[in-house]
């Protein structure tokens, strides 16, 4: 985050971005599980799937490339299996429908899996994974995307950034929430840094020559997390998300900021399993929470530290910003200004 952002309280900035939703044609349902996505994504501190995005949905809205108003439909292929066709329309919306879906089969049969094709961006995954945990169940969520990250050995981008969600409910509201990018950190920050104008770590990325770059301008591909293991994750995840689907793979899969006239033939997986099934859901909870707060108790590698479970500095967060506001990169405001003043819309500073 840059020096002095704007800041807004969460109710303000979730109106103002289902309003531009709604003005670029979607449904209100529609716009508000849109815009409730990228707000719970700031809240929470990952500002990467935030309303940094806002722009580009909004830009790929009015040239087509998202259908404003998606026919989605399920198919059941099983007892414990089912597929959403998305019809191109919001990433979040297609992924929501999938996570309803797998709860809904998972009451029913125990497990429910369900992938999904044809959608776009969906955003932060812990959104759909706390729900399914919020549901008493296991969360896994799976999505990938354009080529972004180098094999390990390689030069050359072939997966994308390819992240897994992994949630589990605990006691009084307790969430485990194991949400990553297997690469070493998400596209979408590097995004935000060119936005803000700042650099970025060495180590994160390189440029077309395969270059360590420090300048978020001349990135050609990230790195993955933890050199093979990481990749081998990430192809693994393109596996589940587009054999599955009959979406396309790796290289093939259309760039999220390339010809944004284009559609993005995205797939992927979300899987829910009803814990009450194998072991009482209280009990689970219960024991749950007590090894998330063993783990907190775990002696912490600098004095007056504090170990804290996945999931958890993200909670942390978002009460600390409920609570104070979220604040806004100058730039980011000044980017979302100019496209409401093109399209004779409220800006954001109005709400200032």
């Amino acid at each position: 985050m840059n020096a002095d952002p704007l800041v807004l309280p969460a109710n303000e900035l979730l109106h103002f971005c289902t309003e531009l939703f709604v003005a670029s044609d979607l449904s209100s349902a529609d716009a508000h599980r849109v815009a409730d996505s990228l707000v719970h994504a700031n809240l929470r501190g990952v500002d990467s799937h935030g309303i940094a995005r806002l722009p580009h949905y909004l830009t790929r809205l009015a040239l087509g490339s998202i259908n404003a108003r998606p026919r989605l439909s399920f198919d059941r292929l099983g007892a414990s299996v089912g597929r959403v066709e998305g019809d191109h329309g919001p990433g979040q919306v297609v992924q929501w429908r999938a996570t309803q879906e797998a709860v809904s089969l998972a009451r029913e049969t125990g497990a429910g899996w369900v992938t999904l094709r044809n959608s776009t961006h969906c955003g932060a995954l812990d959104y759909y994974g706390l729900e399914i945990a919020r549901q008493g169940m296991i969360g896994l969520v799976f999505t990938h995307v354009d080529p972004m990250v180098l094999p390990h050995g390689g030069r050359v981008p072939f997966s994308g950034t390819n992240p897994i969600c992994i949630t589990a409910p605990g006691e009084g509201g307790q969430i485990f929430c194991l949400d990553m990018a297997t690469s070493i950190v998400a596209w979408n920050e590097v995004g935000n840094a060119a936005i803000e104008g700042r650099s970025i770590p060495s180590g994160w990325a390189v440029d077309a020559e395969g270059r360590d770059t420090t300048d978020p301008n001349s990135v050609a591909a990230l790195y993955p997390f933890g050199g093979h293991k990481g990749a081998g994750l990430g192809l693994a995840i393109d596996i589940l998300c587009s054999m599955l689907s009959g979406a396309p793979y790796g290289p093939d899969v259309p760039k999220m900021y390339g010809d944004l006239t284009a559609r993005r033939y995205l797939g992927g997986m979300v899987g829910a399993i009803d814990i009450a099934r194998f072991v009482p859901l209280d009990t689970v909870r219960s024991r749950i929470t007590e090894m998330l707060c063993r783990w907190n108790r775990t002696l912490p590698m600098e004095p007056g530290g504090r170990v804290l479970y996945p999931g958890e500095p993200e909670e942390i967060m978002a009460r600390t910003r409920a609570a104070e506001g979220i604040p806004i990169p100058r730039a980011v405001v000044a980017q979302l200004d100019g496209l409401c003043v093109e399209r004779g819309w409220k800006t954001l500073s109005e709400l200032l």
